[in-house]
């Protein structure tokens, strides 16, 4: 009984929202809300504490499987402009 993980190079467009939080109720991690009302943990959420709220275009490893979330290790990105959003 395998577990079924797929990975493959994706671009996701989305907001940078909080994900997870330290003792000090600080965000310590943060997703992805994509446009393909999809939730993605961002792996290397270090780099985007500073975007919370901020829409994005990200290009990236997405991992995703039967029992676990959707993840995006994110290569590159780039800041949207709101109106951007609703492509």
């Amino acid at each position: 009984m395998s577990k079924k993980v797929t990975a493959s190079m994706q671009t996701l467009v989305g907001i940078v929202t909080p994900y997870a939080w330290d003792e000090s109720d600080r965000v310590s991690a943060v997703s992805l809300s994509a446009t393909d009302d999809e939730e993605y943990i961002i792996e290397n959420s270090g780099r985007f504490l500073d975007l919370l709220q901020k829409p994005i275009r990200a290009q990236g490893m997405v991992t995703s499987g039967k029992k676990m979330h959707r993840a995006i290790n994110i290569k590159k990105f780039q800041l949207l402009e709101s109106a951007s959003i609703s492509e």
